[in-house]
Order: C-alpha cells, then structure tokens, then sequence
C-alpha cells in the first residue's frame, strides 16, 4: 500500500499540525509494514525543518506552489509527483491538486475560519471557507483528531458520511530528555528572573486569547509571577508583538526555540498557560501534563474532551476570571495535584502507534472501495 502524505507542514513549521505530520509519519514508518509511505515535501522555500523519519521516502524540489495546478493538467498530479502512490492524504487546509481517479483522505483539524471570522479575519475566512467546501466533497474519507471538530463539520457539511475520529498521540513527550533545570535557567536568562515562571505556548493569534492573558497577568498584585510567551507569529499579531518585543519586567518573548528547549522550557515551569477559544486537539496542555505540569486553558470542547477534568478551564476573554485562573493555577497546591492525578489516572492513553494503526485502517477502507463517493 502506497501512501502519499502532504509533509510541508513538518518541512516549515512548529505549530501543532506540523507536529501531528511529522509524528504521524514516523508512526506510519515504525509501526506499518505493509505502508510504504512517500512524502510530499514540493515547495519553493527551504525547508526550515529538514528531518524526515528513516524508511518513508521525501520527494522534494524547488517547485512553486501555483505550478502545480499547470502539472496537474499534464498528468503530473501529487500522487505522480510522490512516487506514483495509490492515496494521497491532505494534512492541511493547503491541497496539493490530484486528479479525479485518485483517492484522497483529508484531515480536518478544526473549522475555525468557519466559527468565527475574527479568528482568520473576513477576507482570509472566505478564502478558506471556499476551498475547504471543494475539498471536504472531494475526500473519500475525512479523519478528524475530536469528537468536537467532526461534530463541527457534521453540522456545516451534513451530508458527509465517511467522518473517522482519531485522536493524536501524546507519548512523544515520553522520548523527550527533558532538563527542567536547563528550562529553567534559560527561562531565567529571558526573563531576568530565577523565580517560578509560568509558560503560555502557541502562535500568536487571536484565538489563542493572548492579549486578554497579557491584561490579566498586568492586573495581578505585585509580586506578579514571571510569564514567558513562546510561539511564533500568526495572523493578526502585529500589536501583541510590539507589545512584547518591548519587554516589562517579568516578561518576555520568545519563537526561534528548538524542541529540546521547548519541552526542557515546559518541564521547567509552573504551570502551563493555554487560553484558547477554539482548539481542534490542543497539544500543549497534555505536552505539559506528561511531563507533570498543570494547565490552564480555555474552556473549548476540543479541550474539555481530551482533558477532562486534568485542567483549570477558563473562559479565555474573561480578563478578571483569567486573572483569578492564573492565581488559582499559580498557588492552589491542592488544586495542582489534583489535575496532576486526574490526568495520570485517565483510563485512556493516547499514543502514536494506536494513531497510526488506525490511519492505516482507513486508507485500506479507501482504496478497496470499488466506486469513490463524488
């Protein structure tokens, strides 16, 4: 079984779809023995993000992405352009053209753009919203890693069927080597302070309630506790980059960060800060509870479904309820360990390997269909 899986995400990012690719792969590889997996990787940029795992096979060159439709017209689709596969499968809300004979899986993250325009802004939501429509309809299966997104896309796209939930995995945490006092010393560095820090992490985008937590943390008595922000910039961040680019004692920003940093900055700090309005799976709260550090987060359904009762939930435009969240999350003890034991007894783990089982499970359905859905 030939699969073909849109790897650029993997190749230029570190947002949590690059990371669902990327271990996604490597899963795919290590577990699947009947997946030969081949790896679309086209694009005209370098590749920030270079690794690919050992047996899946990259393909690669320096192609623009509007050139693609043109090849396409010349029987040069993506499956052709990944080793002839026999699926291709879109990871990102970018889909490389393919020609109508070939089958396609589609994952859907979250339907943002659909929720609320102010999360990508009229403009880009409209964009997005048309060419998700010709995309959804495509697909001869959609895996979708919540119950909460595929209900979301039940309800826009009723007429859809083949809908898989799939949750990510969380256990590449576990291969981590994390060195809280390395997190912690570099935490210092940025911060100018070696007290306790707490940690927000994630792009800088609206949706992700960055502004209101940086309100809220201003609103606390003094001595407020450090907070560092790491993600890199998203749409609409101008302001709230200016802002923290400028500094305030106690405060800092940083996005060029390694992933042993990243988790050796998690295993470091107080408390995870996650105050998102809408999320599609959420990495960082359950990155932060493998390594045995309590989130606060937004209080979403993607969330309130992964994490059950293994966080503190917050509305994350409420300025004063996030002000007295992060007190709580900052100095309740009992509260702490008590979403510490909630997510270590949970009576399900999720792993990559049981993620990959499944992917593989429907791209077998896919292609021993005899006539595709159109």
């Amino acid at each position: 079984m030939k699969i073909a899986l849109d790897y650029r995400p993997a190749l230029f990012s570190r947002s949590g779809i690059a990371r669902s690719v990327r271990e996604l792969a490597r899963a795919l590889v290590d577990h699947e023995e009947d997946v030969e997996l081949h790896l679309f990787g086209h694009a005209l940029k370098r590749a920030r993000f270079p690794w690919f795992p050992r047996g899946a096979h990259l393909h690669r060159s320096r192609l623009p992405g509007r050139s693609l439709s043109l090849l396409r017209g010349l029987g040069l689709d993506a499956t052709r352009l990944s080793g002839h596969s026999d699926l291709f499968h879109w990871t990102d809300y970018v889909y490389p053209p393919v020609t109508s004979a070939t089958r396609v899986v589609q994952t859907v993250h979250d339907l943002a753009f659909l929720s609320d325009s102010r999360f990508h802004g009229e403009a880009q939501s409209r964009i997005l919203a048309q060419r998700f429509a010709k995309a959804v309809r495509r697909a001869d299966a959609i895996i979708c890693p919540s119950e909460a997104t595929a209900r979301d896309l039940r309800q826009h796209f009723p007429d859809l069927a083949d809908i898989h939930v799939i949750p990510f995995g969380v256990d590449h945490v576990a291969r981590q080597e994390t060195d809280p006092a390395s997190g912690r010393a570099h935490a210092a560095m940025l911060l100018s302070s070696h007290r306790p820090y707490l940690l927000c992490l994630g792009t800088l985008e609206p949706r992700k309630n960055h502004e209101a937590l940086l309100d809220a943390w201003r609103s606390l008595p003094p001595p407020r506790p450090p907070l560092l922000f790491v993600g890199a910039p998203g749409w609409e961040s101008t302001r709230l980059m200016q802002t923290l680019a400028r500094g305030q004692d106690g405060l800092a920003w940083t996005h060029e960060i390694s992933d042993d940093d990243l988790f050796d900055l998690l295993a470091g700090a107080h408390a995870l800060l996650y105050p998102s309005s809408l999320e599609g799976f959420g990495f960082p709260p359950m990155e932060a509870l493998e390594l045995g550090i309590p989130p606060l987060v937004g209080d979403c359904d993607a969330l309130r479904e992964q994490l059950g009762e293994a966080a503190l939930y917050v509305d994350g435009q409420d300025v004063p309820g996030l002000a007295q969240a992060l007190r709580r999350i900052d100095t309740d003890d009992d509260l702490r360990s008590h979403i510490l034991n909630n997510w270590r007894q949970r009576p399900v783990r999720l792993t990559w390997r049981d993620c990959a089982r499944r992917h593989r499970e429907v791209y077998q359905s896919v292609l021993a269909q005899e006539t595709r859905r159109r």
